[in-house]
């Protein structure tokens, strides 16, 4: 039996941290790797992605980095935490104009701009993760970081009177509960995010994500060969090249792009795929090397000997 292998776009519940449900799918796969590409909090929910097996060595190839959310803003009180797990450390009557201050206090954060992490969360300062601090009742000294918000918008719902539901396309590392405490300040009251759904992780939609129930059903049905997420341009060897491929070894390209050997760059780091017979066999780089186009391995994810 073929050890587990590819992406899993999961749908993961509110409840559970990412790294217990990255554990769950884990156990699932017999024990093998499991990799996140980015994480949710316990109480969101939505686009999950984890490689398995020796995908794993294949997240920093997805270049698409972008994030999509559903989220609530809930205007009137601010918590420590950003969000309705917190306590509340403000608190602020609502007035019944801010619906019609929202759209340009939404626009006055669209667009490039400098984004402070919450405390509660696991950025690293000095080698610890903020929330430790936090959790001691301490404030660290962090850096703003860049960030860009591309969309931002408010999406029809029914409301209580405090709250409003938006939708944000920006950057992996931004916190939509900073964002709500930013809205916040734009509409001159204290506000935090209630409740928060991704939709979308770079190219992986919450409509093809699957269920726990799909992934207990069978983990290996809903795995993704990273072939179709993986958009770095592709070398197919035949069964020699795939042989010495798996093996490590540097492999002889006839023609590197329209040009003979001898036209190749000296070497190009950027990585590209290699495959046979449509399997993704792992990436290299193309080098010259003797007057030939080679292309060397840099990570191997099939199996010795694929390629016979």
């Amino acid at each position: 039996m073929s050890a587990p292998f590819g992406f899993l776009n999961a749908f993961k519940p509110p409840g559970p941290s990412s790294a217990a449900f990255g554990n769950w799918v884990k156990r699932l796969a017999g024990g093998a790797s499991v990799g996140h590409w980015g994480t949710l909090d316990p109480r969101a929910c939505g686009v999950l992605v984890l490689a398995v097996g020796k995908a794993t060595r294949l997240l920093p190839l997805i270049t698409d980095s972008s994030k999509s959310y559903v989220f609530e803003l809930v205007v009137g009180e601010q918590t420590d935490t950003g969000d309705g797990a917190g306590q509340v450390v403000a608190r602020a009557t609502v007035g019944q104009d801010w619906r019609r201050q929202l759209p340009s206090a939404i626009a006055a954060l669209r667009g490039p701009q400098l984004q402070l992490p919450p405390m509660y969360s696991a950025v690293k300062v000095s080698g610890s993760p903020l929330y430790r601090a936090a959790r001691a009742g301490a404030v660290v000294p962090r850096a703003q970081r860049a960030i860009t918000v591309w969309e931002l918008c408010i999406l029809p719902n029914e409301t209580d009177g405090r709250s409003a539901r938006l939708f944000v396309r920006c950057d992996a590392g931004t916190y939509v509960r900073v964002l709500c405490e930013d809205l916040g300040k734009q509409l001159e009251m204290p506000a935090r995010m209630g409740a928060l759904l991704r939709v979308a992780s770079g190219p992986f939609e919450l409509s093809e994500s699957m269920t726990p129930a799909d992934i207990a059903r069978s983990l290996k049905a809903c795995l993704l060969d990273p072939l179709r997420v993986l958009s770095q341009r592709r070398y197919e060897l035949d069964a020699v090249g795939a042989r010495r491929f798996c093996a490590g070894n540097e492999v002889v390209l006839e023609m590197l792009e329209g040009r003979r050997p001898h036209e190749a760059p000296d070497a190009l780091s950027d990585d590209v795929l290699a495959t046979h017979d449509g399997t993704l066999l792992g990436t290299g780089v193309l080098i010259r090397r003797d007057d030939q186009a080679m292309l060397a391995p840099t990570r191997v994810v099939a199996a010795h000997g694929q390629g016979t």
